[in-house]
Formats: C-alpha cells, sequence, structure tokens
C-alpha cells in the first residue's frame, strides 16, 4: 500500500527565501494530518532553536501521521531528536563518490563505520530509523548495497532511495528500484526524488510500481532547487491513475493555498491540480466539448477538489460558450445576433488582453438593440489589504498604482496595512480586479467595501 511522507517543514522549508512561523508550522501540520499523509517530516532540530521548538509541539500534538525528524549522522543530533519527542529519525550520510571525496572526505569504509554507529545509537535509544544515501542514485550500486544492508541491520527499518540531482527517467527507476528490492534485508522503501528535469512525480510512480513503499512530497511542490514531488499531484494522480483512495482530498486547495500565502512561493496559473487554469478551457472546439460532456477536455471533475471549471470568452470562443455566458444573465439572442456578436467578440479579442462580461453584455446590447441592465454601473470601492509579515508593504503598493483601475493608494494603520481606492464600470469588473489584485504577491487577504454615498469637504 502506498505511504505519503510529507516533508514541507523541512524540505519545502529549504525553498529560498522561506521560514515558517511556529505557529504556521502547527497550522501546516495539522492540515498535512487532515489530508492523512501517513508521516510528517516536521525538520532538523539541530538547524534551530525554533524549528526544534516546533518539532517538540506537532509531536506532542498527537497526530495521527508519524513525526520524523531529520539529522545528520551525528549523536548531538540523535539526541535533540530524542528529545523533541519525535517517533522516528531520519538518517542522512552521502554515499556517492563526489560526496565522499569532494565533501566529507571519506572513504567507503569510513562512511560505513559512522553510518553502523549512527544507526545503532538511534536504535538504543528507542528511535525508529531512516537511513538515507544521499545522493544515492549517483552512488556506486554495489556499494549502494552494502551501505543500505549494514543500515539495516543496525536496525534501521527503511531506506530511502535519494534521487538528490533529479537524475532518474522513469526507466532507469525502475531498474534501480527492483534491484533495490532484490538485494536488501526486508525493509520499506522510500522514494526522494528531486524534480530537476520534471520528471519527480514520474520517477516516484515508476519507482512505486516497482516494489518501493513511499513517495516523499510537499505542498505546492516547494524544496531545494526546483522542489521534489507537489503533495496535491502526487495523491491526485494516484488516486485517479492508480485507484488509490486512502487520502482526504478535500483540504488539498485550502493546504495549496495557505502556503502559498505565509511562503511568499506562489504557483503557476498552468500547475497542475492546484493552478488557476487547471479547469479553465478557452478554445471554441474545448468549450463547446466541454458544455456537452466535460469528460470531453477533463481528465477529472474539479468537484472532486472543491473547485469548478471556468470557460475564458476571448477571440478563441465559440457560440456555444458565448450563448451559455449570456444565459447566466438571462439574456436570449436568436442564431443570427448570436453569429453577429461572436464575430465582434473575435475582433474585439484582437485587440485586448482580456474581456470581461460587461463587454459581451455591451456587444449583445448593440447587435439587438435591447438594454441589458443587468449589471450595476459605475462603482467606487475601498480594498483594504493586509500584506504578509516577510513583504515590505511598499513593494505592494507599487505593485497596486500600476493596476487600471486604482486611482489612489494609501499605507495605513490599523487591522490592514494599505487601503486602495478603485473605480470601476460595474460589479464584474470590480470583482475582476480583486481577484488580480489577490494575485500580487505578499497580499495575504484582502476586505473590500463598496461606496454608497460620496460627500465633499467643507466649503469655505
Amino acid at each position: 500500500m502506498l505511504e505519503i511522507l510529507d516533508t514541507t517543514l523541512r524540505e519545502g522549508e529549504q525553498t529560498p527565501y522561506v521560514n515558517f512561523t511556529l505557529e504556521e508550522k502547527i497550522t501546516i501540520a495539522k492540515l498535512l494530518d487532515a489530508v492523512g499523509v501517513e508521516m510528517i517530516e516536521a525538520g532538523d532540530p539541530s538547524v534551530s532553536p525554533n524549528v526544534a521548538k516546533a518539532l517538540q509541539r506537532i509531536a506532542a500534538l498527537g497526530l495521527k501521521a508519524e513525526v520524523v525528524a531529520h539529522s545528520i549522522a551525528s549523536r548531538a543530533g540523535i539526541d535533540r531528536a530524542k528529545a523533541c519527542g519525535a517517533d522516528r529519525v531520519a538518517i542522512f550520510y552521502a554515499t556517492s563518490k563526489i560526496h565522499l571525496d569532494a565533501k566529507l572526505h571519506k572513504t567507503e569504509e569510513q562512511a560505513l563505520d559512522i553510518i553502523r554507529e549512527h544507526v545503532a545509537y538511534a536504535r538504543n535509544l528507542g528511535l525508529k530509523v531512516r537511513y538515507t544515501p544521499e545522493d544515492a542514485t549517483r552512488t556506486e550500486f554495489g556499494f549502494l548495497l552494502r551501505v543500505c544492508n549494514a543500515a539495516l541491520e543496525a536496525g534501521a527499518d527503511r531506506i530511502s532511495f535519494a534521487d538528490t540531482l533529479g537524475i532518474m527517467q522513469p526507466h532507469t527507476m525502475t531498474e534501480k528500484v527492483s534491484a533495490l528490492r532484490k538485494g536488501l534485508r526486508p525493509c520499506r522503501i522510500d522514494l526522494h526524488c528531486h524534480d530537476d528535469y520534471g520528471l519527480a512525480l514520474a520517477n516516484s510512480m515508476a519507482g512505486i510500481r516497482a516494489g518501493a513503499d513511499c513517495v516523499h512530497t510537499t505542498v505546492n511542490g516547494m524544496g531545494e532547487r526546483t522542489g521534489i514531488p507537489d503533495l496535491a499531484e502526487t495523491i491526485v494522480a494516484f488516486h485517479n491513475l492508480e485507484g488509490v483512495q486512502q487520502y482526504n482530498l478535500a483540504p488539498l486547495m485550502e493546504l495549496s493555498a495557505y502556503l502559498e500565502r505565509v511562503s511568499g512561493f506562489f504557483i503557476a496559473p498552468n500547475k497542475p491540480i492546484t493552478g488557476q487554469n487547471a479547469f479553465s478551457h478557452k478554445s471554441g472546439v474545448h468549450t463547446n466539448g466541454i458544455l456537452k460532456d466535460p469528460r470531453t477536455y477533463e481528465p477529472f471533475d474539479p468537484a472532486i477538489l472543491g473547485r469548478e471549471r471556468k470557460i475564458v470568452i476571448d477571440k478563441y470562443t465559440g457560440k456555444s460558450a458565448v450563448a451559455a455566458r449570456l444565459e447566466e444573465y438571462g439574456v436570449e439572442v436568436s442564431p443570427a445576433e448570436l453569429e453577429v456578436i461572436v464575430s465582434r467578440i473575435k475582433n474585439l479579442g484582437d485587440s485586448r488582453k482580456q474581456l470581461f462580461d460587461a463587454d459581451i453584455l455591451e456587444i449583445a446590447e448593440h447587435v439587438t438593440g435591447r438594454e441589458m441592465d443587468v449589471i450595476p454601473h459605475d462603482i467606487s470601492a475601498m480594498v483594504m489589504l493586509e500584506a504578509e509579515s516577510h513583504v515590505y508593504t511598499t513593494s505592494v503598493v507599487r505593485r497596486l498604482r500600476g493596476l487600471h483601475n486604482v486611482s489612489q493608494v494609501y499605507e495605513i494603520t490599523g487591522d490592514y496595512d494599505i487601503s486602495a481606492f478603485v473605480n470601476v464600470e460595474n460589479v464584474v469588473a470590480l470583482n475582476n480586479l480583486i481577484e488580480e489584485i489577490r494575485t500580487v504577491p505578499g497580499v495575504k487577504r484582502t476586505e473590500t467595501r463598496m461606496v454608497l454615498k460620496k460627500y465633499g469637504g467643507a466649503r469655505e
């Protein structure tokens, strides 16, 4: 049965410029436990006092997941893992020739002795032990088997096959894991696959099929360099493609969004599963198929993630999508009118980056000669913004001042950091502007207050 170890709190925090607070780590651990991951790697307590404190707090939460502490092959580090109350310590020591020669200055025999000693020490403290041969995929395979079996003989019960530079391909991963399974003493095999060539999830799935047991993930695919497999992508891929049904999909979007807010690490719109465009459709051929049967162009129903599909209207749009959008507003047009409306949308789309519903309705009014007063016009609003603690407020202000329809921006005191005064033509445009503001890096949350009446100052 598949297992997932999520290492957002260790590998994920190694993402450049990412640093979680203690309370953020507690929230992340609870959300991961709600998803149902079997193990949470909560950090290396030797890194800093706050990492140790977070690990201790998480270990005391009574989570269903096993809490794992990370450590180099060091008695002091293992002692700290024990003191924090972790269920397991993950001891790593590099095994490839380049690491042994250039970084550690150790021979293979010296490395074997160090690994045996520290695994046995951790077991004698009552800790469960996972041993990770760092840079395993570049390690001479005969030596890799020797060192892993030595760790297992010393008391480890798991081996993490680390593709530290992301150099594996699915077929080579299959070969290596199959050989590992045959050559190792009985144990669980973890896969820690980096994504330097964009193959981390494919390699992980290949490794599981070849006999490995556990995939290491992070939320939003965070981590060193290009990160490791994304938690949501991993769970949904195994859920839909391999029939693995043991994880709770409901919290995945909340968890992804929370990590974006607290890390400042923003995902690309076209990212699978959690990206803004994952269930957006634009081409006329695609939208026509989706409106008739979503299975034509969606690999699975976005509702399993609590998401909705989105039909984008612009110059690529066909008649079916435009008619469906007009129907949402209770607007009926004849086939001939629809032809003209679509033609004008295409012409306008050639000169505009984005079309809004207000544009579509305005075109429909001109074509039909009927007034379609379905959207309130001429709206002013105050948008209050809270900035992330690690982001300079002025950097957010600079981005806001560049947005169309933002007339004035203020830095303020109180519960919010910034107030932006906006003028838009209708509610749809306001909603679009608010969504654009929320994508500005560093914006934590917003609150919008529409202006009902406006008064001038005292007259002299």
